[in-house]
């Protein structure tokens, strides 16, 4: 006897999207996290939004530019909460993120005819990251109103993806800012000099030598008019700004050029006392010099400031102690300096 046929049995599980997708939201959800700080702290600072943390928006004005940081924020968030836009919004999307690409692309074309070939790996690798996270971004919006990418995507996938992409943009921007800026024929007001490590006997460390060696030569060369120490207490009775300021007289700096400042615990404490000096209220121009892996978050404090600086990396007589683990530690130091304009942007409201 022929048995009675059923109808299929109903889907009542939801089609997963494939794990590129959630891959995609999480950069696009990274992306629209930095653009965001990065607009807080134009707000907060009044900073230049044409040269922004992403790239260089030339010709573009600051307005404009805010508006753009802003749209591209805004349109990133929503594809990595939704991957199917509404047709207006998926054509916005796609333009910032071409838009932002072709200006990173400038920035990577520009690098490639200035910088000298040795140092031009190294310069080119925050626009190259910026590109592939432009990318990993935009191939999902692109296929975000397919019948695949509606499923469902795995929250965790996506905060992993986004958290990779921020620890990413991170790596890349302290690699690219560990080169040494051009310096200006005008000599700068000041040297910036941050302290670091002094024995309890007053015998400053062999980083502390090399940071002090590279800023009295830069000093002695006529490119500034004066030095600020900025080191603190030390292990014994000397402080680190008095070791550096004995090392910088044995160099050949007059004492009348040194100015100390002997409370100088953090990157933001040292660049707000050279922000109050007299000296510096005319001319918002300062060198500053540290270490290669902290240059990118002195430019950015300095920035913060409203500086124009110029980063000179300390000549060092060899790699230092525990390097990998003081690399580390950089890279929560410049997320947490990121995130400050925003902190203080909400305080205050």
């Amino acid at each position: 006897m022929k048995q009675p046929s059923h109808p299929p049995a109903r889907r009542t599980a939801t089609q997963s999207a494939p794990g590129w997708i959630s891959v995609s939201r999480g950069a696009a959800l990274g992306i629209s996290m930095i653009s965001a700080f990065n607009l807080c702290e134009v707000l907060q600072c009044q900073t230049s939004a044409v040269t922004n943390w992403l790239c260089n928006f030339r010709m573009i004005s600051q307005p404009l530019c805010i508006a753009l940081l802003a749209m591209l924020a805004t349109a990133l968030l929503m594809y990595s909460i939704k991957p199917a836009l509404p047709g207006s919004v998926w054509i916005a999307s796609i333009a910032m993120i071409l838009l932002v690409a072709v200006f990173t692309g400038w920035d990577l074309w520009e690098f490639t005819q200035r910088v000298p070939e040795n140092l031009r790996q190294t310069a080119m690798s925050r626009p190259l990251g910026v590109l592939m996270l432009l990318s990993v971004a935009g191939m999902g919006i692109l296929a975000g109103d397919s019948p695949g990418a509606r499923g469902k995507s795995s929250i965790l996938t996506i905060g992993f993806s986004c958290v990779l992409s921020i620890l990413g943009f991170a790596v890349i921007t302290l690699q690219s800012g560990s080169m040494s800026d051009v310096l200006a024929k005008e000599p700068a007001p000041a040297i910036l000099v941050i302290g670091c490590d002094v024995a309890a006997d007053g015998t400053p460390s062999e980083a502390l030598v090399d940071r002090m060696s590279t800023a009295c030569k830069v000093l002695l060369d006529g490119h500034a008019k004066m030095m600020i120490l900025s080191g603190g207490p030390g292990e014994g009775m000397v402080t680190e700004s008095q070791a550096m300021q004995k090392l910088a007289i044995e160099s050949g700096v007059s004492e009348t050029q040194v100015v100390q400042d002997s409370t100088g615990i953090s990157f933001p404490h040292a660049i707000q006392f050279a922000a109050d000096l007299p000296e510096l209220q005319a001319e918002r121009r300062i060198i500053v010099v540290s270490h290669w892996y902290q240059l990118a978050r002195l430019r950015l404090l300095a920035r913060q400031a409203g500086f124009k600086v110029h980063a000179i990396p300390a000549e060092q007589q060899h790699a230092l102690f525990h390097q990998n683990i003081l690399y580390v530690r950089e890279i929560a130091a410049f997320l947490k300096a990121c995130c400050e304009p925003a902190k203080r942007l909400i305080m205050r409201n």
